[in-house]
């Protein structure tokens, strides 16, 4: 038989019931998390994927974007605020307008814009930092507007939420640099730095040299000036894209040796 002594040395502690406690809520917290949230998750994953994958480059058909995007409608007009949904939703609506300005639809362009300002603002209103989303704001008001002071706060609101995002920074900089007359000196600068910062990534080459080529002779030389402050290297290979692009333009500090594809 136990004595007292026993009895109480074999009781556990305080400290051991609140820690059992513990970690009986933690388990139980996280069988209840993964009830309520992982067919969330299961439901996003499809339409995160083609998001995403249309961002990198490849086409879906119309159908399977609106599929996708009906997927996510919920999330423009839900009282619960769910920032990734709206962000996929954002990139979707973007999408489909693309599409049906390649297909010069002028009915789905007006509905296409209509629903891709919704979806961006209310993306916008949950999450201020979405950096894409402000882009997209921007892109939306001033291809019908021109720049205005409004829209300009849009571009400058993407810079200030991802300065240096080089996925969103692809998409803003081609549309900086092509209007980069019409920005207040602050964006103009921006947009200049930026463009030095993404040909620093060493992986936007093509990219940057075909938005050098597209650019004014003023803005070329603005370009230009600033890349001194990119790496050699940096330097040397765009130089060669460009020379190999036909482009005979003098990069601080390299030189042009090279024969060009159709001269060898």
């Amino acid at each position: 038989m136990a004595t007292p002594n026993e009895t109480r040395g074999a009781r556990p502690s305080a400290t051991q019931v609140l820690a059992r406690i513990f970690f009986i809520v933690v388990g139980l917290g996280a069988i209840g998390w993964g009830g309520f949230f992982l067919p969330i998750f299961w439901r996003q994953s499809p339409t995160h994927y083609v998001a995403v994958a249309y961002m990198q480059g490849r086409g879906f058909s119309d159908q399977v974007l609106l599929n996708q995007a009906q997927r996510v409608a919920a999330a423009v007009d839900s009282p619960f605020c769910d920032p990734t949904e709206l962000h996929d939703a954002v990139m979707l609506r973007l999408a489909i307008l693309n599409n049906a300005i390649a297909a010069a639809n002028p009915t789905l362009i007006t509905s296409g814009r209509d629903a891709l300002n919704d979806t961006t603002r209310r993306a916008i209103s949950c999450a201020p930092a979405d950096a894409f989303a402000w882009l997209t704001l921007f892109w939306l008001d001033a291809s019908r507007k021109g720049i205005t002071p409004d829209n300009a706060n849009y571009l400058r609101m993407s810079y200030t939420t991802g300065p240096n995002e080089a996925w969103i920074g692809l998409w803003r900089n081609r549309l900086a640099i092509a209007s980069l007359a019409q920005l207040p000196p602050d964006l103009s600068d921006d947009a200049i730095d930026e463009f030095i910062k993404l040909v620093d990534t060493e992986r936007a080459y093509p990219e940057m040299a075909a938005s050098f080529a597209g650019a004014t002779a003023v803005v070329q030389g603005r370009i230009v000036d600033h890349l001194k402050n990119a790496s050699v290297t940096s330097r040397q290979v765009f130089a060669r894209v460009l020379y190999d692009r036909g482009l005979d333009v003098k990069i601080p500090d390299v030189g042009v040796p090279w024969l060009r594809p159709w001269e060898r």
